[in-house]
């Protein structure tokens, strides 16, 4: 009893100190790439641009808003570099990310990059925008707003299913899925949706300097390409990242031959991509070390539970 004790915990320490040589491996090269680069930051310092990635459906402005504010003060930076590909999301949070990089554009300039997809909120956000780029086949705009209250009424009726409310206040109750939408409460939701509307209108009609008078040209809802949103001064240019470099250079007052070191903003979705440092561009980090610690990791998780088990075992034979 007293050997089979031994082996396991021999087996055990063995696992352990390879699961801690393959984090610290994991964390040297992230170590030593920070020191080579204060190093070089030190000898050689280049100018520094704030870089945001912004993927996807927009929910939340907390991050945003806090990196945005972060690169303001910082003295350091020069100005901000927005790369977005999102076909929208919540007119609370755009407006919230709006308005803070508009305080951001008193101060220093702000180049957004469009690669595939800037709708709806996603343009919102744009236009606050110093110079807007955007490719020629990418889609852009969407300028519209809307509510949408989903009726499962007849799914209920089918399932004999029946829900009364007791209300205070006529439209408390108003789109909830389980009733039919009266005259009043529609006229009611399209109120709201004309309100967003509007703001949305006069932001772009006052950022972009397009004509209010003609919004039904270009807030109709459509998307352009970005040759079409370009014609209807959506955009400022067309072109990739090169152009939108060059237009960071010439706003900040960076020389055309020197370069920029970007401050990408990151939050921490676990500890493995914390100790690597990796972008919060939603990019999956595929790479075998990768892999190899994950495999670790779960193999750890099901030996300590084993381990438990067999000590458990050993202590009451």
């Amino acid at each position: 009893m007293e050997e089979q004790k031994k082996k396991s915990f021999s087996f055990w320490g063995i696992l352990k100190t390879l699961f801690l040589v393959i984090i610290i491996l994991q964390i040297l090269p992230m170590f030593f790439t920070n020191i080579k680069k204060t190093i070089e930051e030190a000898i050689s310092p280049k100018p520094k641009i704030g870089h945001l990635t912004i993927n996807g459906f927009i929910g939340d402005s907390t991050f945003f808003v806090k990196k945005i504010r972060s690169f303001a003060k910082n003295s350091d930076i020069k100005g901000l570099f927005i790369k977005i590909n999102s076909p929208g999301g919540v007119p609370g949070s755009s407006q919230a990310i709006f308005n803070e990089l508009k305080k951001y554009k008193e101060k220093k300039p702000i180049v957004i990059l469009i690669e595939n997809v800037c709708a709806s909120a996603a343009y919102y956000i744009a236009v606050a925008g110093s110079t807007i780029i955007s490719q020629p086949s990418s889609l852009v705009g969407s300028i519209g707003g809307f509510v949408q209250l989903p009726n499962i009424k007849g799914l209920m009726e089918d399932w004999k299913i029946k829900f009364n409310f007791v209300q205070s206040g006529k439209y408390k109750t108003a789109g909830n899925p389980f009733q039919d939408m009266t005259a009043e409460e529609k006229e009611y939701f399209q109120t709201i949706s004309d309100s967003i509307y509007d703001q949305f209108i006069n932001d772009v009609s006052s950022c972009r300097n397009v004509d209010k008078a003609s919004f039904k040209k270009w807030a109709d809802g459509k998307v352009f390409t970005g040759n079409e949103a370009l014609k209807l001064k959506l955009i400022d240019k067309i072109g990739s990242l090169s152009e939108a470099i060059e237009e960071i250079k010439k706003l900040t007052g960076i020389k055309e031959d020197e370069e920029i070191r970007f401050i990408k903003a990151k939050r921490a979705t676990g500890l493995l991509k914390y100790l690597r440092g990796q972008e919060d561009d939603n990019d999956e980090d595929g790479g075998f070390s990768t892999l190899l610690v994950n495999f670790f990791s779960n193999v750890f998780d099901k030996v300590l539970e084993k381990q438990k088990i067999k000590s458990e075992t050993l202590q009451v034979g």
